[in-house]
């Protein structure tokens, strides 16, 4: 696990960046009333988080891709930023879905705003200096 451990918070990273300025940029871009078509942006969102954790997984060994069960054992601040990330992920996603079908209401990406911004914290937990003992 710890040869993958850089790739992994790398891709981590990229889909934070992703998505804090997709899910801000949709909040402050649509304004109060998103039309149907507005779920293409949200869609688009969706589609530039799964790029870098796609790349990420195809640049692991099979053996590191069968290891990736051990993360929350061994990097729990890992496992705890990939999951409000996917958390954050699945809201964008059900805003995109549900604005596509019934457009109008944007309280699904106020939650995930929220997300990203708990996931921000935890890779910032991450990049802390360690104290020594």
């Amino acid at each position: 696990m710890a040869g993958y451990d850089a790739l992994l918070w790398r891709a981590l990273h990229r889909v934070l960046l992703v998505l804090a300025i997709g899910v801000l940029g949709l909040l402050l871009g649509l304004g109060h009333a998103p039309t149907r078509t507005d779920s293409l942006l949200g869609a688009l969102v969706v589609a530039l988080v799964v790029l870098p954790v796609a790349v990420a997984v195809r640049r692991m060994t099979p053996v590191a891709r069968s290891n990736l069960r051990q993360v929350p054992r061994h990097r729990p601040l890992m496992a705890v930023t990939a999951g409000l990330l996917g958390l954050v992920l699945l809201l964008v996603t059900w805003w995109t879905v549900r604005n596509a079908v019934l457009p109008g209401s944007l309280s699904p990406l106020a939650l995930a705003l929220v997300g990203v911004v708990l996931a921000a914290a935890a890779a910032l937990l991450h990049r802390a200096p360690r104290r020594r003992r």
